[in-house]
């Protein structure tokens, strides 16, 4: 099967970074170094052009999931959080036997963030995914901004995807205590495989999750594959400009079809093929033909009223192609 499921990133990490991973591999009878300094230092400086924060700022978890699962348990309680968008929030809140207030932000094909002032009044912790994941959507800063002011209570941006568009808020967390930040290096840096994901915040907020995350809840070989990445960060950005290209073609092509596709502006392209029945039919032709995609009446990663939708991953440009003649077949 060609996957075009699972948002990783399809195109392996430059060759100076396997070579750099290949001589750590010996070193796996150490524990881990569970202060992470030199991870936390290396992640601060490459932050730097957006704000200079300390090593007091950030605090790493076993993947974006574990990351998220830990904010739930500090501010979560009632969780405020805009469908359709990605699935963990709202799975965190379960695991924690904690409320979800659910806000329906997808309007006549368009998501736009766009919260009822009592439930930011009423919720402890407000969700925002940007860009959003499975519509692709950017969400304007001063909507973020303007959240974050209303709210009572923490506000968690989750900007996994960051490195595809450079938008971000996280200058602001020096500006307010009731915002964290989060991102990932799954999707963009390629080490899905060995999880690793960052939390931004205030000393206080980070030192709050310091507090119950687990001693070397992040493996040696992840912590030292997010120093050597982060010190390859621009091989990386020709990948990125690729992966959005490869995105920006398909979405072209499945337009010219006459379905509708989101904005592209991560390594996933979310496709409204307008009618339940073809999005399904469309479904188990890729399916049957070798490739695997996201149904969006599948709860597995995301969820919302998706019934008419299907995510696809952004791979090579020739499985997008086969993607697209197996579409128009």
């Amino acid at each position: 099967m060609i996957d075009l499921a699972l948002a990783d990133l399809k195109f392996p990490p430059p060759r100076g970074v396997l070579r750099e991973l290949v001589r750590e591999i010996s070193m796996v009878n150490f524990y881990p170094s569970g202060d992470y300094l030199e991870l936390k230092r290396a992640f601060c400086d490459y932050l730097r052009p957006k704000v200079s924060l300390a090593i007091e700022n950030v605090v790493f978890g076993n993947g974006l999931d574990e990351v998220i699962d830990l904010v739930t348990r500090v501010w979560g309680g009632v969780n405020l959080i805009p469908m359709p968008t990605f699935s963990q929030y709202s799975a965190a809140a379960a695991r924690s036997n904690q409320k979800v207030i659910s806000s329906g932000m997808l309007q006549q094909g368009k998501y736009e963030l766009d919260f009822d002032e009592a439930d930011l009044k009423r919720a402890s912790l407000v969700w925002i995914c940007n860009p959003n994941n499975p519509t692709g959507d950017l969400i304007p800063r001063r909507k973020i901004e303007q959240a974050i002011d209303s709210a009572k209570g923490m506000v968690a941006v989750d900007e996994c995807y960051y490195e595809y568009t450079g938008k971000t808020v996280v200058d602001l967390v020096k500006d307010y205590d009731n915002l964290i930040v989060l991102r990932s290096f799954s999707k963009n840096f390629g080490i899905a495989g060995l999880r690793l994901g960052v939390a931004i915040s205030s000393r206080e907020n980070i030192m709050k999750i310091e507090k119950i995350r687990q001693p070397f809840n992040v493996n040696r070989f992840a912590e030292k594959a997010g120093v050597i990445v982060l010190r390859h960060a621009d091989e990386y950005k020709k990948i990125w400009q690729r992966v959005l290209k490869i995105g920006k073609k398909f979405a072209a092509e499945v337009k010219k079809m006459g379905y509708r596709p989101f904005p592209v502006n991560a390594n996933f392209v979310l496709v409204d093929f307008l009618d339940e029945r073809k999005a399904s039919e469309a479904y188990l032709k890729l399916k049957n033909s070798g490739i695997k995609t996201y149904p969006g009446w599948s709860e597995e990663d995301f969820e919302g009223d998706l019934n008419q939708h299907i995510r696809f991953a952004v791979g090579a440009e020739s499985d997008m192609e086969l993607a697209v003649k197996i579409l128009k077949g």
